[in-house]
């Protein structure tokens, strides 16, 4: 067995793991568990939470990607330009150019969404203004966006398990 790879296979899977892990995480369980608590108190702790995870991801997300693209080519089948043509090959590409665009999106529109919804102001009486309720929304369908990213992702995995 070459220990490298080993290495290099288990690192991808583990952090892919944990970004797409967290994500279902802050998803299904963390927002609508968090959701009782006044507007104050979850904007504070999705703050605290948005400065530690990004912090984490801008780490770990380069990381999968670089790990995949060493899985793919290095320790994998992708030796040449001519693999990049095979079912393999593309579904690879794909996995790739959506795990780079799911990044770039994570950092820029998502986060920007993100920051928008603890700073947008709240009503005197700490209610949601129809801003905050804008960027609620916002924030939720860009969330379901992210997640459909994942699963594409996900999908191409699994796809790749079977030579495809």
């Amino acid at each position: 067995m070459d220990w490298l790879q080993f290495v290099v296979q288990w690192l991808h899977v583990l952090l892919g793991i944990f970004w797409f892990g967290g994500a279902l995480y802050t998803d299904i369980i963390l927002i609508p568990a968090i959701r009782h608590l006044s507007l104050e108190k979850q904007r504070e702790l999705g703050a605290a939470l948005g400065v530690r995870g990004i912090a984490v991801y801008r780490i770990v997300a380069p990381l999968i990607i670089l790990l995949g693209f060493l899985r793919g080519t290095v320790f994998g089948p992708i030796k040449s330009v001519d693999v990049l043509t095979t079912p393999y090959g593309l579904t690879w590409l794909v996995a790739i150019a959506v795990t780079i665009a799911l990044y770039r999106f994570a950092f820029t529109t998502y986060e920007r969404a993100l920051r928008a919804l603890t700073t947008v102001p709240l009503a005197p009486d700490g209610t949601a203004t129809p801003e905050v309720e804008a960027a609620t929304d916002r924030v939720k369908r860009l969330a379901v966006l992210e997640l459909v990213f994942f699963f594409v992702i996900f999908t191409c995995m699994i796809l790749m398990r079977f030579g495809l």
